[in-house]
């Protein structure tokens, strides 16, 4: 496969200097593109083509729609460099299917609606082979499951026989991700309202046992955002990050804001994925934002001994009409924030 060589247009110029790239020690970078730009739009091919200057490693994207995963393979060796690698999450799909049947999901005790949450997966078996024959390498480096529908219409041995049959499927050596979402918290209106922490890394516990090849391909990764959104505070992401270490478990830590009080972005405790504060220009709409530079210090340094495969941001822009430089700005930011805070745990 080889690199697009039609024209793009330069978003990477006169808006401050690069975040400075991982070193192999280091985790990856992830950006979680598809909530930065609108999906198949002039503006989000205008921020792919900046991925290398910003030292993006690892994209992620969403799970394809059934029957699409030659078009996204296709949508990959033409918009993405031969270097990025992909994770694909699960999350918007989920929660489509949720907002029409309340029992869909992995953990559903409804075997219908767990059947169809497994179905929509499906796809990620022919997408990682067209995506590895395309660049002669595995290129889908894990994907996010989550434990819907939570309690209630779920069981966490239902959500176990899941992903124990996800993990029989071929798929090109990606690991397999349980993206912890805010649980249900009693007297409090919950965004996601999946099972807790606590029971996610039992089942994944449980599964990995003592076999060691089966614990290389699963793991848990931490959105902050949610994190804080679940405990209203910018504590549990932290605590979240120090579970998950401890329990030998943590592959991922993805950074999203969270507010306490309205913003741009909407009212307070929504999952908008708010950019995270900072002094510089392109995140002056954000000053909202719980997370900043020394939440995500303090986050990292919570991960530390844990086998951190990717580190990154996933975050969205305001006004939503902004430009693809503005978008590219306020990635470029945030992605500072987060390997300067690496620079400092590995120095």
């Amino acid at each position: 496969m080889t690199r697009p060589t039609s024209p793009r247009t330069d978003t990477s110029t006169d808006r401050g200097t690069e975040p400075a790239r991982p070193g192999p020690d280091r985790p990856r970078l992830l950006l979680g593109a598809y909530a930065l730009a609108p999906s198949g739009s002039p503006v989000e091919t205008e921020v792919l083509a900046a991925l290398p200057a910003l030292g993006v490693q690892v994209l992620e994207v969403p799970l394809p729609a059934p029957g699409t995963a030659a078009e996204t393979a296709r949508w990959v060796a033409t918009h993405l460099p031969d270097d990025v690698d992909l994770v694909v999450t699960a999350i918007p799909r989920t929660m489509q299917r949720l907002a029409d049947h309340p029992a869909y999901g992995l953990s559903s005790a409804d075997l219908d609606a767990r059947r169809a949450a497994l179905d929509d997966l499906a796809e990620l078996r022919d997408l990682a082979q067209r995506l590895s024959d395309d660049a002669g390498r595995p290129r889908l480096t894990a994907v996010e499951l989550h434990s819907a529908p939570g309690p209630g219409l779920g069981t966490l041995a239902a959500f176990r026989e899941s992903l124990d049959e996800v993990l029989a499927w071929d798929l090109g050596g990606a690991r397999l991700l349980v993206e912890h979402c805010d649980a249900l918290v009693d007297s409090q209106q919950a965004v996601k309202g999946f099972w807790p922490l606590h029971d996610e890394l039992t089942v994944l516990q449980s599964l990995a046992g003592d076999v060691p090849e089966v614990a290389s391909r699963l793991g848990l990764s931490i959105n902050w955002g949610r994190s804080a959104i679940e405990g209203r505070s910018a504590r549990t992401p932290v605590e979240h990050v120090r579970a998950a270490a401890e329990a030998g478990l943590l592959r991922a830590v993805v950074f999203s804001g969270a507010a306490a009080t309205p913003t741009p972005w909407g009212a307070a405790w929504e999952d908008q994925h708010i950019a995270p504060r900072a002094d510089d220009p392109a995140l002056r709409l954000s000053e909202g934002s719980l997370l900043g530079a020394e939440e995500i210090a303090e986050t990292l340094a919570a991960a530390q001994g844990s086998a951190l495969d990717v580190v990154g941001i996933k975050v969205t822009v305001r006004p939503d009409t902004a430009d693809a430089q503005d978008r590219v700005a306020v990635a470029r930011a945030s992605l500072r924030l987060v390997t300067e805070a690496l620079e400092h745990e590995t120095s």
